[in-house]
């Protein structure tokens, strides 16, 4: 019996003990593994992954490959950890590695997957999809070269390609590529995609290897002719999205770069920008004009002008001898008018796609280098102060989206207001007011409400130039005259780009001087503007419109002073324009071989070809169908026949 009890304290000493042990178990931290990642998913190319780790126990990794490397491959509990595992360059097909997380008494596995380049396993097997040198990976390449075309569904090494319109010394160049060899070489070097620099100024040849250590070469010759390249500064407009321009209204965010082209008096710069399309008519045409905003002034010194955020470029898509706004603005500086565009002419590319010859422009704004007046705030309403700041365009597209202009009582021309942007409408009364003042002193004898058309110009009556002179400058209104007589820009009479500009306390001033690509340069022996009346019908839907003129010229004080004027400039403007016109043609004559497709040519002999229209009539400019020799003479000859009618005519009065 005493037996039977011992046994049985013995059991339930046991079972307790067992409980016991139980009861401790109940105390063991359960296991809490952190892991950042699900799966990790690598490139043929390979490289290094990482992802965060954490366990309260102590933890250990191993790897199913030695391939696949991991570090840390343990730790401490309660240690986070940053894992880095690591993968060759694979290239075979896709494979898969496990990692497997070894914590208290658990396992976790995490896996790991690798795409294959499907690597060659001999020479014959060796593939090069693409093979290129790409702007991306060199600084003064502008254009994507590609050795690789595809023909159908065949991909074709083309071994010889060229650097066309810019000039490149073909040193230092990064080529990048796309194969399924396992390695490349170049004289024995490893070459690595978008990194390695060779010297491609003789042939390269690139060494392709199979799994078997076989290879196929691939023979690089890249020429840079000198017959592509005009030698004229190249302008590098990249957008940050590639996007091309497509709206005169949004800005594109992009970068700019001129690279001066062993030009030794022009800088290279680079900045960021912004960029649009310009125009109305020019617009609508192949070859898109453009503006320009830069982000930093300072950043804005092209060719020697002076610094400013705002450029225009002119594409001078009408104009065969690109010449025609250059020729006109070196006439408004002749003349001196108060301020005239600085220009310089450069190749443009956009987005790695040659645009041709443009002409870079200074845009019309108010600065101390520019148009040099004060500027006003819209919020100001002092009489005193809204006097001036005035920038202003008589143009006929008013109506396109303008929410500031008006229509003087008299003549109706259609007058937008550039600055003061979003002028207020004290400012808008005041600009409004006096127009309409001063035209009552231009047309003295008009009756209040009558349309001054070619019916009713004999009431005009006859302006006397010491009352009307107390509002316009008057100099300005006589040179500005002979430049738009000389040119017969028939724009200026639509009416369209007609600026003028008021300071503050100021007379009104006529310019600066815009837009001459059109149908100017004619050769006519008749007024543009001198003795021009709208008809009734013109005058009722604005088809044509000038500027004072008409009245002006019958004050004799004005016309007197026209012709002394003339008689004092005729001289320069019969002998320095056009030698000015020859020096200008001479700068890019080579620039506009490569910009035009002359009738007869190839695709290969220019970039802009000509419509029909233009093959036929010579487009707007009677000069298109011309070779760009001819043309220029053309212009040339025309200038001389206007001035000598015109100096005939003026001094005939």
């Amino acid at each position: 019996m005493k037996s039977l009890i011992i046994n049985s304290v013995l059991c339930i000493a046991l079972v307790l003990l067992g409980a016991c042990n139980k009861t401790k178990d109940l105390f063991k931290p359960t296991l809490e593994i952190i892991i950042s990642v699900g799966n990790l998913e690598f490139s043929d190319l390979g490289g290094t992954k990482t992802f965060e780790f954490k366990s309260n126990y102590d933890w250990n990794i191993t790897s199913s490959d030695p391939l696949c490397v991991v570090s840390p491959a343990s730790g401490k509990k309660d240690q986070g950890a940053l894992i880095t595992v690591t993968l060759p360059e694979n290239f075979q097909s896709e494979r898969k590695f496990s990692l497997t997380i070894n914590s208290d008494d658990s396992q976790r596995v995490l896996v790991v997957k690798q795409s294959g380049k499907n690597g060659a396993m001999t020479a014959a097997e060796i593939v090069v999809d693409n093979f290129d040198i790409l702007p991306e990976y060199n600084n003064s390449i502008y254009m994507p070269i590609s050795f690789v075309q595809e023909m159908g569904i065949q991909r074709i090494f083309n071994s010889e390609q060229k650097i066309e319109y810019y000039k490149h010394d073909l040193a230092d160049l990064v080529a990048s590529w796309s194969s399924n060899a396992t390695k490349v070489t170049v004289n024995n070097t490893i070459q690595e995609s978008g990194i390695t620099k060779n010297n491609y100024q003789g042939e390269v040849t690139f060494r392709f290897y199979a799994l078997d250590n076989s290879y196929k070469d691939y023979k690089i010759k890249l020429t840079n002719p000198e017959d592509s390249w005009s030698g004229l500064p190249v302008l590098v407009l990249t957008t940050d999205d590639k996007k091309d321009i497509v709206s005169k209204e949004i800005w594109s965010m992009g970068k700019f770069k001129l690279d001066p082209q062993g030009n030794t008096n022009t800088a290279e710069l680079e900045g960021i920008t912004e960029i649009r399309g310009r125009g109305n008519s020019t617009w609508n045409m192949p070859k898109k004009p453009f503006a320009l905003k830069l982000k930093d002034k300072a950043s804005g010194t092209f060719m020697g002008m002076n610094p400013h955020k705002r450029w225009a470029l002119l594409a001078n898509y009408s104009d065969k001898t690109s010449l025609r706004n250059k020729v006109a603005f070196e006439l408004g500086k002749k003349l001196n008018l108060p301020w005239t565009s600085d220009s310089r002419f450069v190749e443009v590319i956009v987005n790695g796609k040659f645009m041709g010859n443009y002409l870079l422009t200074e845009q019309i704004k108010i600065d101390k280098n520019r148009v040099n007046i004060d500027e006003i705030d819209n919020k100001e309403t002092d009489p005193t102060k809204i006097s001036g700041g005035w920038l202003m365009e008589v143009d006929r597209y008013y109506s396109n989206g303008e929410t500031r202009y008006f229509r003087p009582a008299i003549s109706q021309i259609p007058i937008i207001v550039k600055d003061p942007e979003d002028a207020n409408t004290e400012q808008m009364n005041y600009i409004a007011n006096y127009f309409n003042t001063f035209e009552k002193m231009i047309f003295p004898s008009l009756p209040q409400g009558v349309a001054y058309n070619q019916s009713t110009q004999h009431l005009g009556g006859t302006p006397d130039s010491t009352q009307y002179g107390k509002y316009i400058d008057i100099n300005s209104f006589v040179n500005y005259w002979i430049v738009q007589e000389i040119t017969e820009n028939r724009d200026s009479r639509l009416p369209g780009s007609v600026y003028m500009h008021k300071g503050v306390n100021q007379k009104l001033v006529m310019g600066p001087l815009w837009d001459f690509d059109l149908t100017t340069f004619l050769g006519s022996r008749s007024w543009l503007h001198y003795n021009y009346v709208p008809s009734e019908l013109e005058y009722n839907t604005l088809e044509y419109r000038a500027v004072y003129y008409n009245q002006l010229f019958k004050d004799a004080k004005f016309k007197a002073k026209v012709k002394e004027r003339w008689n004092a400039i005729y001289s320069s403007l019969l002998n320095d324009i056009p030698k000015f016109i020859d020096k200008e043609y001479n700068t890019i004559k080579k620039s506009l071989d490569l910009n035009w497709i002359d009738v007869g040519e190839t695709d290969n002999q220019g970039i802009w070809a000509l419509s029909d229209e233009d093959k036929s009539s010579g487009g707007r400019n009677h000069d298109k169908n011309l070779k760009s020799d001819d043309a220029v003479n053309k212009l040339r000859s025309n200038y001389l026949i206007r001035i000598n009618w015109m100096n005939s005519q003026i001094n005939s009065w």
